[in-house]
């Protein structure tokens, strides 16, 4: 690697108060916190940065003079300047890449920016520079962005799958409606009381939904569809219906093992359905 390449960690640039900003969706939550950034002089030859972007895996890279963002060199600006010279006198390649920034016009965030206001940008551009033209922190790319949703997002979509797939699996379990209310009686009549027992599953809690399948007297009935025992099936769902709490609640960050156990929930369940529509085809 050339001498003049910096590398510039994004950690060492966080301040204390750009870390509270963790409490929204800013800049710095989509920025992967070993992201490294590396960035080249306006003299580097064009071939020796696409051999570095080739190596890195990177589309993108910044030229910096001193402290200065001049702009982006890609793969992008690579071909359109070729392209521009129809028939080269010297080979693209030993060219600097300052001849090539022309063709990209950096757009800059800071990390205490939203960042729903450059999902635009990142289309159009495909990239943004964090921080600012004097203050080089990090490249944001729309991979960054994805990755930080799917990651926000992956314990609410197993959850809705979960608890949409035990919604299905109850009714095709109790598909008379009587069958259904003696059910909920069986299982909730003594936590109601008074009240009127709920008569929907849309009505019904997580947790009551639990104690429909862990009540003896019901489980005849949702044996053949859940497979196993009540008390396997409890052990699966139960874990699940604290999990579903602390994720709505916003109570703590899931670790590695409670994606896991969701995704290990979600994926019987499916099996589940599965078998359920495979013998509802085999009876038609």
């Amino acid at each position: 690697m050339s001498s003049s390449v910096h590398l510039l960690g994004i950690d060492e640039k966080l301040t204390e108060t750009e870390r509270l900003s963790a409490f929204f969706h800013m800049v710095n939550r989509l920025l992967p916190p070993d992201q490294v950034v590396l960035a080249i002089p306006p003299e580097m030859p064009a071939g020796e940065a696409l051999s570095l972007m080739r190596a890195n895996g990177y589309s993108q890279l910044p030229v910096k003079q001193g402290e200065s963002v001049l702009g982006l060199f890609t793969y992008r600006a690579f071909a359109l300047e070729v392209a521009k010279m129809k028939k080269p006198a010297v080979d693209p390649s030993t060219l600097a890449v300052e001849e090539f920034l022309e063709h990209e016009k950096p757009a800059y965030a800071r990390l205490s920016d939203e960042f729903r206001g450059l999902v635009d940008v990142l289309d159009e551009r495909d990239s943004v520079v964090v921080s600012g033209p004097d203050d080089l922190i990090a490249i944001l790319t729309p991979m960054d962005v994805l990755r930080y949703l799917y990651s926000v997002a992956n314990a609410f979509v197993l959850i809705e799958e979960i608890e949409l797939a035990l919604r299905a699996l109850i009714r095709a379990s109790t598909p008379d409606h009587e069958l259904f209310l003696t059910c909920i009686r069986n299982a909730l009549s003594k936590k109601y009381k008074d009240k009127e027992l709920p008569q929907r599953l849309e009505d019904m809690t997580f947790d009551e939904y639990v104690a429909l399948l862990r009540d003896g007297r019901n489980w005849p009935h949702f044996e053949s569809n859940f497979g196993g025992t009540r008390e396997r099936t409890r052990g699966k769902l139960e874990p699940i219906r604290d999990l579903r709490n602390d994720v709505f609640h916003f109570r703590r960050e899931l670790s590695i093992g409670d994606h896991k156990a969701l995704t290990t929930c979600r994926d019987w369940l499916l099996r589940c359905v599965r078998k359920v529509h495979a013998r509802e085809g085999g009876r038609q």
